[in-house]
């Protein structure tokens, strides 16, 4: 064989093992990349049902949160009801209550 011939068959040999790295190396990786996405199944999974949790938690919250406000807005109320007030001749507190406009 002619030199240039044996380089022809290197080059050759060296594409054909670089297909047959590149052919068994894809695999390899996809099968990796395919156990990370079951892996993240299964966390997505959870992370819903934490979701879910969340959401009845932000409910229960949501309904306190009302409920304390009813009664912030009653005692405001009640506060101005005690704020309008005026002192009589001997200094005593004399509450006035509020005149309710008639239609």
């Amino acid at each position: 064989m002619v030199a240039s011939e044996l380089y022809i068959l290197y080059g050759f040999l060296a594409f054909i093992s670089l297909l047959l790295v590149t052919l068994i190396g894809i695999p390899l990786r996809q099968s990796r990349d395919i156990g990370e996405l079951k892996s993240m199944i299964p966390r997505i999974g959870r992370l819903e049902d934490r979701i879910g949790r969340l959401e009845e938690q932000m409910g229960t919250v949501r309904e306190q949160l009302a409920e304390v406000r009813g009664l912030v807005v009653a005692m405001h109320d009640r506060m101005d009801f005690l704020m309008r007030h005026h002192h009589d001749d001997a200094g005593r507190v004399v509450i006035t209550p509020e005149e309710v406009a008639t239609n």
